[in-house]
């Protein structure tokens, strides 16, 4: 398998996962004051630091990734798959619901993107 579309898939679980771990940390956090406040509440927030963490090794391997695989195919397929993880996610453990105008979307989205990389 071609390196750059391993990196490239490491980059969009870290991305994705990264997202799902920054909802978790900032629920709750809509009442805090200020810009201190909300610093505090970065650095003490577990799934915050870890998915800050999970946002900087997603550029790592992003950026090794894109010099490898063309630009205009490799960010079609990072935010697709990125999106289907954060969907995934949202269901799972927030308990949002998808509506079929949302699937129908996102299906679109897919369908644009086996376009975009062929």
């Amino acid at each position: 398998m071609n390196r750059g579309f391993v990196l490239l898939g490491v980059a969009v679980v870290f991305n994705g996962v990264a997202n799902v771990l920054m909802k978790k940390g900032m629920i709750g956090a809509d009442n805090i004051d200020g810009v201190g406040g909300t610093i505090k509440h970065y650095l003490t927030s577990w799934p915050v630091i870890v998915g800050l963490a999970l946002f900087a090794l997603n550029v790592i391997a992003y950026t090794q990734a894109l010099t490898r695989i063309p630009l205009s195919v490799a960010y079609p397929i990072m935010v697709s798959i990125t999106g289907l993880i954060v969907i995934s996610g949202s269901m799972v453990l927030f308990k949002e619901q998808i509506g079929w105008l949302q699937w129908l979307g996102f299906a679109l989205i897919i369908a644009g993107v086996v376009c975009v990389t062929r």
